[in-house]
């Protein structure tokens, strides 16, 4: 039996020391098979929010979309900070996934007669998320002072959730805001309060460090909601049963939207760390919130403008593209100001700022004039492709085309 107990440790081991944490890693295939179940979860809040183009359904889906974004960086994060090679990762995010399907199943209908099951498999998963939080601390007595009062909001959260299924309905919502709070603003206490002992403020920084793989992961998850824009264009065509030019243009011009949101994430933002400081860290994670609800509220306004092609936009389903569209141009906006890129260079990204913002602004004023469908969508178009041609020209111009290395220091070129 002794024998046995280092091969045991072997394939189930502890959580990773914080202090132990890779800085240059890859993102690993376990990781990316968790990321897929976050697919059909997106997608369900992004049909429920195409079904109810209100204010009560923009509410709803944010709401739920900000839960599970709140479970995806939570799980994505745990991973990349205390994650091994071995059975005990591989059970454990197994786990998770069984109550993000979970999740996925009720979200249609999650203020309805889908709630009690939504709420019980949120529920699910910040009981076992929130116990390995918990773990970690068990194991690293210096990462306890962050990981065991980050555990305790978890179990509010936990209660919260479990409340909700017996509570009466009209508090359920109002159960459910307040347990979202406490998992997105508690945790942020200790990043805004300075620690006064110097172990648990190296814990912090190493916590609140943006590593290349944290670069990756986030890129990661804005791929699977631009997946939502083009899988909104395919289902906005299939509704039809009988294509025509109009229905042809919508969806071309649904793509061009698709692809141009790529491009301005991808050619300006992704492949850069943030500044190296507390707030920069945190404010970059935390601009991928926006920004990646407006993605998935693009789709779900592409799916009703391709859908009804021959009919005006509705007036819910043109704030909706167009809100869509300017938050995440701003977000995308703002996410600049974060990067860590050389002095000399940071001019060219001031300026993309200025552009993405100008370009968000816009597309509200499209929203105001009430243009034709196949206009509106020109337009919209021309103004996210326009930081797009200046991220082109100065990639060409300014750095000759030159390879985006993933990790900018100041010594090192990158290419806007």
């Amino acid at each position: 039996m002794q024998e046995s107990l280092p091969n045991i440790r072997r394939w189930w081991r502890t959580p990773r020391r914080l202090s132990e944490r890779e800085r240059e890693r890859r993102v690993t295939f376990l990781e990316l098979f968790y990321d897929l179940v976050y697919v059909v979860v997106v997608a369900e809040i992004g049909h429920h929010l195409a079904a109810h183009v209100d204010g009560v359904g923009l509410f709803e889906a944010t709401l739920l979309f900000v839960l599970v974004w709140v479970a995806w960086v939570n799980g994505s994060m745990y991973h990349d900070l205390h994650g091994q090679n071995d059975l005990r990762t591989r059970v454990f995010t197994f786990g998770q996934m069984f109550t993000v399907a979970g999740m996925a199943i009720c979200a249609h209908n999650a203020f309805g007669a889908g709630a009690a099951g939504f709420a019980a498999s949120f529920a699910a998963y910040l009981a076992l998320v929130g116990f390995l939080w918990w773990r970690t601390g068990v194991y690293d007595p210096d990462h306890r002072p962050l990981s065991q009062p980050y555990a305790l909001t978890f179990l509010v959260a936990l209660l919260l959730f479990v409340g909700s299924i017996i509570a009466p309905e009209q508090w359920r919502v109002a159960l459910w805001v307040t347990a979202l709070l406490a998992l997105v603003l508690l945790p942020l206490r200790p990043f805004f309060f300075q620690p006064t002992d110097p172990r648990v403020l190296a814990q912090l920084e190493r916590s609140v460090a943006v590593s290349p793989s944290t670069v990756e992961r986030f890129g990661l998850f804005t791929i699977i909601v631009l997946g939502e824009v083009i899988i909104a264009v395919v289902r906005g065509v299939a509704a039809h049963e009988h294509l025509d030019g109009a229905v042809f243009a919508n969806a071309g011009l649904g793509m061009l939207l698709a692809i141009g949101l790529w491009w301005v994430y991808f050619g300006i933002i992704a492949q850069r760390i943030p500044i190296r400081s507390r707030a920069a860290s945190i404010g970059w994670a935390y601009l991928h919130l926006p920004l990646t609800l407006g993605i998935t509220a693009t789709g779900a306004a592409t799916l009703n403008v391709v859908e009804h092609a021959s009919e005006p936009l509705t007036d819910g389903v043109r704030w909706l593209l167009v809100g869509a569209i300017a938050v995440t141009l701003g977000s995308v906006a703002l996410l600049t100001t974060t990067l860590h890129v050389p002095h000399a260079h940071r001019p060219y990204y001031t300026r993309a700022a200025v552009i993405l913002a100008g370009a968000s602004v816009g597309a509200l004023v499209v929203g105001l004039l009430n243009l034709p469908t196949i206009i509106s969508l020109l337009v919209l178009v021309t103004l996210v492709l326009a930081p797009v041609l200046y991220e082109v020209y100065i990639w060409i111009k300014v750095f000759g085309g030159a390879e985006i290395a993933l990790e900018s220091t100041e010594d090192e070129p990158s290419a806007l």
